[in-house]
């Protein structure tokens, strides 16, 4: 099923530029990924989720990193994301270790009309894991159209990193910490007031990357904010930062953040 945004818009720029991001994400069922997961996924069950035999709708679902797990636990899954490519990676994933229960919608979900394609009052529990679909209040009350029972948004915040790549993000005004920011959304859910429950834990991760790479994310980053990068200026910027002139040599970046779980009902007040 597909929603197609017009060839200028915001909407498409954005699906491009998730399209080129793709080939970077980590695959549903690695192992670092998957623990992770299925940790956020207990955390909610502990707060009265139920997956067997549940309708879900997964907002943002990129490769499938949260649909996939919760299909192989017997939900039936609807994965909604703006780019073919992420979709393409839940399919073939989907595919390769027999997952049948997953439909697919390639749309932006703050250009979508849930009653006018059908998500109206159609899933259990409406999620999105990591995703900047869902930042304002009407797209907040667009997850409860859909939703019969559960809301459950899950993002980082408070993100500190080492000192050469916050060097190298502030070298470019790139923003240190993540977006979407739950910090940010539960301050919307506040404004609304909304009663919900909230629960957050501390992650490291460490990465090894190539200045290359790290070019080639700070240029991605830029024309997700709508700036032309300049890739030669990019690579001899990262260069003097890190002392590293080689495209291959590698530096290794850490980041501190937590990741945040809100859920609330929509069938009733807690």
């Amino acid at each position: 099923m597909k929603h197609n945004p017009n060839a200028n818009t915001p909407d498409m720029m954005s699906r491009l530029y998730w399209n080129g991001r793709a080939a970077e994400y980590a695959l549903p069922f690695e192992e670092e990924n998957l623990a992770r997961t299925n940790r956020i996924i207990g955390i909610a069950e502990s707060k009265g989720l139920s997956i067997e035999g549940a309708r879900i709708l997964d907002i943002g679902s990129g490769p499938g990193t949260f649909a996939l797990p919760l299909s192989l636990r017997g939900a039936s899954v609807t994965a909604l994301d703006i780019s073919d490519s992420m979709l393409r990676l839940l399919s073939e994933e989907a595919q390769r270790v027999g997952i049948e229960r997953v439909r697919t919608i390639r749309a932006s979900w703050k250009e979508i009309d849930p009653v006018v394609v059908g998500l109206s009052g159609m899933f259990d529990t409406v999620l999105s894991a990591f995703s900047s679909a869902i930042e304002t209040e009407n797209e907040i009350l667009k997850m409860e159209q859909c939703s019969r029972r559960w809301c459950v948004y899950i993002a980082s915040g408070r993100t500190r990193h080492d000192k050469l790549c916050k060097t190298i993000r502030q070298g470019f005004g790139l923003p240190l910490n993540p977006r979407p920011d739950i910090r940010n959304t539960l301050k919307t859910l506040e404004q609304m007031d909304k009663v919900f429950w909230y629960e957050s834990h501390p992650v490291t991760v460490q990465a090894k990357k190539t200045v290359a790479e790290i070019a080639e994310y700070v240029a991605r980053s830029l024309e997700e904010e709508g700036k032309t990068p300049d890739q030669p200026q990019i690579l001899a910027a990262i260069s003097a930062a890190s002392g590293i002139s080689e495209q291959n040599g590698v530096i290794e970046c850490k980041r501190h953040s937590n990741i945040g779980v809100l859920m609330w009902r929509v069938d009733e007040r807690w």
